[in-house]
């Protein structure tokens, strides 16, 4: 009875222990399913935020007549108080792209001979300026000399260099009526306000901006710029004109480089196909300018290009720029999609009616 009794007990125990680890799995198991909704949850709760960003960056806003570092040189440049960034702005445009910057008729916003002598009076700075610039001390009147002064139109991610003992980069935001000097493919490169040599910039695709530093009437972080080089370099820029519903044509250097650029006023029918943040600020109501592609020699990682209001879909038409004319042809004859065939023999319009006898060429000759 003993040895009886003692196997029933063994079993129980051993049940009892089996039941209870079984009951230990699930509640281990429910905990971290709960676990993985509740993040889930969490991650779609944040509005208007992509989950999953690897890192952030900061960036400092740098209001018009401001800067976040040390300046290189005097005030060299006048900007523009009272500039919204257009709403629909936030996009990436190539730095030709009509009507990206403006302007005042035959007014250039920074001073040219200032900068050259603010830079060859202390060989340090000039030194630490042209460095970042990519360029030779001896090389920097010619290069200042080919620079074109604009005004932003647009709230524009850049990076910034000031000096104090150094060169002191910082990322920033510039704002809309900043006076810029841009290089011959549309990019700034100096801040006229400091002589800050300044860099296209741009927030890395799986990073999450962040802003700092005064905030200013109108800003938003989803109307912020980004400017890519052009293609290739570009004669003139077509600017859109300060306080005026007018186009202006100024070219790369402000002409000869001596005095005041030597602007041309645009007549309607010479107008571009498309602007950059057209309908805003007094620019005339143009299509707006085709999404930006990227290319492998672009030196930072793009936003997305698709602006954060408004109609997307005069985006996703590019094809009213088509340069293949043949695309237009079909049109004559809508009806029947049929005779799109016989294009390889086109030399003999009556060609066009004998194709329910393809087979024996020679049939086309009574006709």
């Amino acid at each position: 009875m003993r040895s009886i009794s003692w196997h029933l007990t063994s079993r129980r125990s051993a049940f009892v222990v089996g039941f209870v680890v079984v009951v230990a799995v699930v509640v281990v198991l429910g905990m971290v399913s709960s676990s993985e909704k509740a993040s889930g949850e969490a991650s779609k709760e944040a509005p208007g935020e992509a989950p999953g960003y690897a890192s952030t960056i900061e960036y400092r806003r740098e209001p018009v007549g401001k800067t976040s570092v040390p300046a290189f040189t005097s005030s060299m440049g006048r900007d523009r108080k009272h500039v919204v960034s257009p709403s629909n702005g936030g996009r990436a445009f190539r730095g030709n792209t009509p009507g990206l910057y403006a302007g005042v008729r035959n007014r250039q916003p920074c001073e040219r001979q200032g900068l050259l002598h603010d830079l060859d009076a202390d060989k340090k700075k000039g030194a630490a300026w042209s460095k970042v610039q990519h360029i030779s001390p001896d090389g920097i009147p010619d290069f200042v000399n080919r620079l074109t002064s604009v005004t932003l139109r647009s709230d524009t991610y850049a990076k910034t260099y000031g000096y104090r003992g150094g060169v002191k980069p910082v990322s920033a935001v510039l704002q809309a009526g900043t006076a810029v000097f841009v290089d011959g493919r549309g990019l700034p490169v100096v801040k006229c306000d400091s002589g800050n040599p300044v860099r296209v910039s741009a927030p890395p695709r799986h990073a999450k901006p962040t802003f700092t530093g005064p905030e200013w009437n109108g800003f938003s972080r989803s109307t912020v710029t980004v400017i890519h080089p052009a293609t290739k370099s570009a004669k003139h820029l077509v600017l859109v004109g300060i306080g005026k519903a007018e186009l202006l044509k100024r070219p790369f250097g402000d002409g000869d480089g001596s005095g005041d650029p030597r602007d041309t006023v645009l007549a309607r029918a010479d107008y571009p196909k498309f602007l950059a943040m057209p309908g805003e600020q007094h620019a005339p109501r143009l299509r707006e300018a085709p999404k930006v592609t990227t290319e492998p020699s672009d030196r930072f990682t793009p936003l997305e290009t698709e602006r954060p209001s408004g109609t997307p879909s005069q985006q996703s038409q590019p094809s009213d720029e088509s340069t293949d004319p043949n695309q237009q042809q079909p049109q004559d004859q809508p009806s029947d999609p049929g005779q799109q065939q016989p294009q390889d023999q086109p030399s003999d319009p009556g060609q066009q009616q004998p194709q329910d006898q393809p087979s024996d060429p020679g049939q086309q000759q009574p006709q």
